[in-house]
């Protein structure tokens, strides 16, 4: 049986979905933030008006939701209103938990930073991935990060970290070094660097290419652990 795939895009600057070869707009999905200024903005049907926020954003969510061959995605895009972004975030918060029961897997991308673990989206998870470049910033944020999670109280299995391709082979044992457990590193590929260049999707990447090829290690390490 085909494994179903949910993937949340928390990044205001909306990559995932172009990453994997969805045009949004073009497809005419909304994000979070989207609808959450229509609300504000009373850009909604006269049925809805009287209704209660979180009434209305539970109606309208079906707006979001981009469903397609092998995963659906949703996207919390650029904020349109002033303030924080604490509205969007309960949003999430309120979502993500209970979508996320009717798929196999649910993959959230979110912008490097401790604030963005801060939001607490979800208060269990069963990894945390890092992603890191060669630096001791790098490196401070992943230790730093995996502190806070544990002080906020997220519950999690496994905090994993994993290497950009800038990474030589000699500064990989630095990560262990500093504890963190290292599952593998993604390679250079000029094939990503031209889809990124091209805005084509990923998911073309040959099978034999050395991004896929790293990255399908990667997540061996992951299972095998």
């Amino acid at each position: 049986k085909k494994k179903s795939l949910l993937l949340v895009d928390t990044d205001p600057d909306e990559n995932l979905a172009e990453m994997v070869g969805i045009d949004l707009q073009r497809e005419g999905i909304k994000t979070i933030s989207d609808i959450l200024f229509d609300i504000q903005k009373g850009k909604v049907g006269e049925e809805l008006k009287s209704l209660p926020r979180p009434v209305q954003i539970e109606y309208m969510f079906h707006l979001c939701l981009y469903e397609g061959d092998g995963f659906d995605l949703f996207s919390l895009g650029a904020k349109w209103t002033e303030g924080c972004y604490c509205q969007p975030n309960n949003i999430l918060k309120s979502i993500i938990p209970k979508l996320s029961k009717n798929y196999d897997y649910t993959l959230i991308d979110s912008p490097a930073g401790l604030e963005h673990l801060n939001r607490k989206i979800m208060s269990e998870i069963d990894s945390i991935v890092a992603i890191v470049d060669p630096s001791k910033k790098s490196f401070h944020n992943a230790r730093r990060s995996l502190g806070v999670a544990r002080e906020i109280g997220i519950k999690f299995k496994d905090f994993y970290v994993v290497s950009n391709y800038r990474f030589s082979n000699n500064l990989e044992g630095s990560i262990k070094e500093l504890g963190l457990k290292h599952i593998g590193k993604i390679d250079r590929d000029e094939n990503v660097e031209g889809c990124i260049l091209e805005g084509k999707s990923l998911l073309g990447l040959p099978e034999d290419s050395p991004a896929f090829l790293s990255v399908k290690k990667i997540i061996e390490n992951m299972n095998a652990d």
